[in-house]
């Protein structure tokens, strides 16, 4: 089943970023401008971005406001505090395309400073990857083929104390059935994240039974820090996004 669909958006944190009217044409190149001096980017204007990557500029002091914009436009939260300045994109970044942020802000005695950075997004045209969105319910994961939308399923990432880890990781390797003595459950169609971290399906008992009680949470924080799916999307990520692919995982 594929299904057409525009990545989310969130609807109280995300601040929409608009084009600045100083900004001029998009460089070709990645550079990075400042207008006044000391506004360290991390990572370093010209690093290669993965499509859920935070940014993060650190301003010489205390900033008591602070702005980033965006070309292309893309929706974001930016959070201050202190000299630091975050943007977490509430969305994908198109892979391959290079985004221009002008990044500003006022300090304590009125004085601002502004500084403009550019960077590239890593292409992955043709190729499969995974978006894990845990900070909402529904937990969701999507796929993409490049910058184009594949699929979208719903799934349960760690309940509390039992968080699944947020980065941008590669699937390692993979299986059809495991069962953990530990917590009484296992799973099938296992694909790793990383560690004892993975994507599989809903929980089965020793004998291969769906545990009920478990299934009916999907969509709600319920793992032990795995990624759960129905059977059908465990079966269908199993068997079409294949070892290497990346998994981005935003989390709470």
């Amino acid at each position: 089943m594929f299904i057409a669909w525009k990545a989310p958006r969130l609807a109280l944190a995300a601040l929409p970023l608009v084009l600045v009217a100083a900004v001029g044409t998009l460089a070709l190149q990645p550079v990075g401008v400042e207008t006044e001096a000391g506004i360290a980017p991390s990572p370093k204007a010209g690093a290669l971005l993965s499509p859920m990557q935070e940014l993060v500029f650190r301003f010489p002091s205390a900033v008591s406001e602070a702005a980033v914009h965006a070309l292309p436009p893309v929706e974001g939260s930016v959070t201050s505090e202190g000299n630091v300045v975050s943007f977490k994109p509430a969305e994908p970044l198109r892979p391959g395309a290079v985004y221009r942020f002008a990044v500003s802000g006022t300090f304590l005695d009125g004085r601002r400073a502004a500084a403009e950075f550019s960077y590239p997004v890593m292409p992955l045209d043709g190729e499969l990857w995974i978006y894990v969105k845990l900070d909402r319910v529904p937990h969701e994961v999507f796929v993409y083929r490049g910058a184009e939308p594949v699929r979208r399923m719903t799934a349960s990432g760690g309940k509390p104390g039992f968080e699944t880890p947020q980065g941008t990781f590669r699937i390692q390797n993979r299986g059809y059935h495991f069962y953990s003595q530990k917590y009484g459950e296992g799973a099938y169609y296992w694909m790793r994240i990383f560690g004892n971290y993975l994507f599989h399906s809903v929980p089965v008992d020793v004998h291969g039974r769906v545990i009920q009680e478990e299934a009916e949470k999907l969509g709600c924080p319920a793992s032990h820090g795995c990624v759960r799916l129905s059977f059908e999307d465990a079966k269908w990520l199993y068997g079409n996004v294949p070892d290497g692919a990346l998994v981005v995982i935003d989390g709470v």
